[in-house]
């Protein structure tokens, strides 16, 4: 149930060490379609700039953590301030991710032709993104394994991506991101906890984002999206935590492994075979035993960064 006096949508935006020309198209595309805009830096090198860029802007407001604590962390930090100003939604974004033009607009707008009682149960209506350019035949079955249900101009979701996030601000103040993550499944996490509650993730079907899915290298046969051995290690650790804790499909987190292990290779490598493996295993192994937040290994630092 909203809450009296809440309108609008503030925008909440997570960097670390971001492409300035990049995050400026991202800005200047939310500005116009959000009442305010934080953008939370998780103790990047190049914070001066990206402060002096945006602080004087009358709608943006920079906040600086001291270090890197993780997206968990900073988003945390982000919903808290935003909620200041009492939104009705507040949008979760990373430093990379255009939205198009109207495109809050538009999805608010097909959400008011929901029934009631699915407006409701709602706490995430999430923007779709342009197609990630490895389409192989496993990402479209991972892509599968996550929907539950078709919604008019929706789809009902079991998890998606933080970035192009409208969360439900008195949802937002109740349920909080895992910062013990630091970085990757975070969004599932935080989806399944929602679903647990009994709340819906919903995503609509037209796409109107932009989304760069990890990094992006050409120089191979085919354009596909990549993860050095330091986010392999911890989209290994934090899916196998999920897995055990039943809030992720065992199925999902394999399909996501098989895809960055084959993508990590090729791009480094079949030296790189076992590094690759070592990653894997220490993954698992902490993820079994629980050993959480930022870690710091030095295979991790091997292979392409």
């Amino acid at each position: 149930m909203s809450v009296p006096g809440r309108s609008g949508v503030c925008a909440v935006i997570v960097t670390w060490n971001p492409d300035l020309e990049r995050l400026t198209k991202v800005v200047e595309a939310l500005s116009p379609q959000a009442n305010g805009v934080v953008i939370v830096d998780n103790g990047s090198g190049n914070f001066d700039e990206v402060s002096s860029r945006w602080s004087a802007h009358d709608n943006t407001h920079v906040i600086g953590l001291p270090e890197n604590l993780g997206i968990g962390a900073a988003l945390n930090v982000g919903v808290e301030h935003a909620l200041l100003a009492h939104p009705a939604w507040v949008l979760t974004m990373d430093q990379d991710t255009l939205v198009d033009d109207g495109a809050i607009e538009g999805i608010l707008s097909s959400y008011a032709t929901l029934d009631a009682n699915t407006q409701d149960r709602c706490a995430i209506l999430a923007l779709r993104p342009h197609p990630q350019p490895a389409s192989i035949w496993l990402t479209r079955y991972a892509e599968h394994l996550m929907i539950v249900r078709e919604l008019g101009l929706f789809i009902e979701r079991r998890g998606v991506i933080t970035s192009g996030n409208l969360v439900k601000a008195d949802v937002a103040e109740r349920v909080h991101f895992n910062e013990s993550l630091f970085i990757d499944q975070v969004d599932f996490d935080f989806c399944f906890s929602l679903r647990h509650l009994g709340y819906l993730v919903i995503q609509q079907k037209a796409i109107s984002m932009d989304h760069v899915l990890g990094e992006r290298y050409s120089d191979v046969e085919r354009v596909h999206p990549y993860e050095n051995a330091q986010r392999l290690y911890y989209i290994v650790r934090n899916s196998t935590y999920l897995v055990v804790r039943r809030r992720l499909p065992i199925r999902f987190c394999v399909v996501q492994v098989v895809v960055f292990c084959g993508a990590y290779v090729s791009i480094n490598g079949a030296s790189s075979c076992l590094n690759c493996v070592l990653v894997v295993v220490r993954g698992v192994v902490d993820g079994l035993m629980r050993r959480m937040g930022r870690r710091e290994y030095p295979l991790l630092q091997k292979g392409r960064r």
